[in-house]
């Protein structure tokens, strides 16, 4: 069976530093994530993000207005 071939993109998060996801003694909180406070700071995951988001049809652009927008919006 081929492996399904992977996103050079995502290659970044293999130098995440160590970070917590949910800090000690607290519940999980994603205001408060070290993790995806990282993940939001690399440009090329949110590039493949927003390219994931786009080919699945759940943003679309205007181009009258120049702006992208959810389809349930």
């Amino acid at each position: 069976m081929a492996r399904r071939k992977r996103s050079k993109r995502l290659e970044v998060a293999k130098k995440m530093p160590r970070l917590y996801h949910t800090l000690p003694g607290e519940g999980y909180d994603p205001e408060k994530s070290e993790v995806l406070e990282w993940l939001g700071e690399q440009h090329e995951m949110m590039e493949w993000l927003f390219e994931q988001l786009r080919n699945a049809g759940y943003v679309e652009y205007d181009p009258e207005t120049g702006l992208w927008s959810g389809i349930e919006c």
